[in-house]
């Protein structure tokens, strides 16, 4: 079970930076929304009411609860009614998750092949990959670059989704390693205009798309 197509092409998920207060996220993901295929909430400093109330006022909002996924807060994702979540390498096991939340679809972050088998192995439904090339949030950790990325695409059954110093410029670059997406923080959440930010990058995706013949 993978994260549901929404039409052919590069997919694009917009990952939160933890750098905002509840009222300014929602505001940021709501005018975000329509440019967008996903967000992964990702918000390390956030207490479990923070969370709901985030959610809250996104559900008020009218956001499509199917673009969010939970970033590690298992616990928030069933109080709140998300049925995705992302699991870090520091996490709860994917094992753990099936088995207590079966219904919960469930990524994993890995950074290495051998991340990716075992992830893949164990039922993961998407893997989130990084970081592919050069960026400010892992400054002076060497990019990891395509080659590895291009070896896991082509032999595991999990989606495979890219991060890290990706700009719209690589999509198509991306997209010959066969992967489902590419996922995105600073650029656009660090942006000064968010929402023309990912209007880009889903230009980017459409643009791909076309050439396809989508």
């Amino acid at each position: 079970m993978h994260l549901q197509r929404r039409g052919l092409g590069v997919e694009l998920i917009a990952v939160t930076n933890d750098r905002f207060d509840v009222a300014m996220l929602a505001r940021i993901i709501v005018e975000v929304e329509p440019f967008v295929d996903y967000f992964i909430i990702r918000e390390r400093t956030k207490t479990a009411n923070e969370y709901i109330r985030l959610i809250g006022r996104l559900s008020a909002a009218k956001v499509n609860k199917e673009k969010l996924i939970i970033n590690d807060r298992v616990d928030v994702a069933v109080v709140t009614g998300i049925n995705k979540v992302q699991l870090p390498g520091h996490g709860l096991t994917l094992q753990q998750v099936k088995s207590y939340f079966p219904n919960l679809r469930t990524g994993r972050s890995i950074h290495s092949p051998e991340e990716a088998w075992e992830a893949s192995r164990s039922g993961a439904d998407w893997l989130l990959y990084g970081h592919v090339y050069d960026t400010d949030c892992k400054k002076g950790v060497p990019a990891r670059g395509l080659e590895e990325l291009k070896l896991i695409a082509e032999n595991v059954q999990s989606d495979i989704y890219a991060i890290g110093g990706i700009k719209p410029e690589h999509v198509v670059e991306l997209n010959k390693m066969n992967i489902r997406g590419i996922a995105v923080m600073s650029s656009i959440f660090d942006s000064a205009k968010p929402a023309r930010a990912a209007e880009e990058y889903h230009e980017a995706c459409r643009a791909y798309q076309f050439l396809e013949g989508g």
